[in-house]
Parts: structure tokens; C-alpha cells; sequence
């Protein structure tokens, strides 16, 4: 355990700067859960050997305590005002999303280009509509300003949908891909069909998240 530790701060310290250095860019990953390198099926499908496992865990568990801090740093009573309630978590989320890229960054250095690779596929297929507002996803895709516009609207109109669905009583996964089904409806409706083309090519081969939740958290 210390030997293990040891090795992931150097690898904090090393790396601080250049994480830090880099542009607060939102990317919308790190709300929908844990991270991805923390699920033992993502892990298989990277091939990630025992050396790097360790890494990863010993990263994660400093990474993990500081995100918790940010997801508690702003608990208190909710407003009876529903816009300041949505901007409250709004901010934090892009808060979160920030510190989950530093993370992605830092993580990254302990897999192989092809597995970094791969687990960028893995974030897309995760991130759904909210990929589309990373800047190197909206510049592959080559978003008009309209498309742009839109995809805010689009946003809004799944937020109103995912309430609607969690008032019912059917099991999470049943809502997870009811959810998933109407984000697809909305992807269609705001691309065209080259977009579309270069969007799956991005995504790589399908990867089944609703599997990962059936099975539960990763045993240590």
C-alpha cells in the first residue's frame, strides 16, 4: 500500500502544473457518476494489467475524497426560487465537470495511447447530448452556430423529461433507457446525416453501461 501510494504522488506531483495549466473547459462526463476507470468491466474492456490497476487505485482515492469535497462544499437548504436552485446546480456541476477532466488528464498518463483511446470513446457513449458542448466534439462535427442554439433548447427539453420520468414507477434502468431513447431522438433531430455518420465513428463500438449498473460498484 505505501510502495503503491508513493508511486501516485509522484505522478500527482509531476503532473500538477501541466493539469492546472490547462483551460477550465467543461466537459460533461463527471456527473452522471464515478469515474469510468474506477468500473471493473470498463477496466477489462481498457485491458488494463495489474500495474496500472494499482495506479489507478491508488490515484482514485485522492481523487475521489477531493471531488466529494467539491460535491459537499455547497450543501445547505434549497431555495424555494427554482431558477436560483437550477443555477446553484448548474455551477456545481460545471465544477465538477471541470475537476473531472483535470482528473481524466491525470489518469490517462498511466494507460497506453490505445487504451486513452478507447476510454474517450467510453466517455461519449456515456455523456450522450452534453458531449455535443465539448469543443473538440462540436469541431469534429462541425456544429453551425444554429445547431449550437438548438442543442441548449434540446438540453432543456431532456431535463424537463428525466423529471417526468423519475415521477414513475418503473425500475431505473426501464427510466435510464427511456431517458437514453429520448436523447437519441434528440441527437437525430439536431444533426444531419453526415453529422451523424462522424458522430458513431467517434463513439467506437458500442459499450453496454445499463450491464455496468446491473452488476453494482466495484469490489476492492
Amino acid at each position: 500500500m505505501m510502495q503503491r501510494s508513493l508511486i501516485a504522488t509522484c505522478i500527482l506531483a509531476s503532473l500538477s502544473t501541466v493539469v492546472d495549466a490547462q483551460p477550465p473547459n467543461v466537459r460533461f462526463f463527471g456527473g452522471r457518476g464515478r469515474l469510468l476507470v474506477d468500473l471493473d468491466e470498463v477496466r477489462k474492456e481498457l485491458g488494463v494489467d495489474e500495474l496500472q490497476a494499482e495506479l489507478l487505485d491508488a490515484l482514485q482515492e485522492d481523487l475521489a475524497e477531493q471531488r466529494l469535497a467539491i460535491r459537499e462544499a455547497d450543501e445547505g437548504p434549497r431555495s424555494a426560487d427554482e431558477t436560483v436552485e437550477r443555477a446553484r446546480d448548474e455551477l456545481r456541476f460545471q465544477q465538477l465537470t471541470a475537476f473531472d477532466r483535470r482528473s481524466e488528464s491525470l489518469l490517462a498518463v498511466v494507460l497506453e495511447p490505445q487504451q486513452a483511446a478507447r476510454l474517450a470513446e467510453l466517455y461519449l457513449q456515456r455523456d450522450g447530448i452534453r458531449a455535443f458542448e465539448r469543443p473538440e466534439v462540436a469541431t469534429k462535427l462541425e456544429l453551425s452556430d444554429e445547431q449550437k442554439q438548438r442543442l441548449q433548447t434540446l438540453r432543456d427539453k431532456l431535463r424537463e423529461t428525466f423529471v417526468e420520468i423519475r415521477t414513475r414507477r418503473s425500475s431505473r434502468e426501464d427510466q435510464q433507457r427511456e431517458l437514453r431513447e429520448k436523447e437519441q431522438e434528440a441527437l437525430r433531430e439536431l444533426l444531419n446525416e453526415e453529422q451523424q455518420t462522424l458522430w458513431q465513428q467517434l463513439l467506437g463500438k458500442p459499450f453496454d453501461f445499463f450491464d455496468v449498473a446491473r452488476r453494482g460498484p466495484r469490489n476492492r
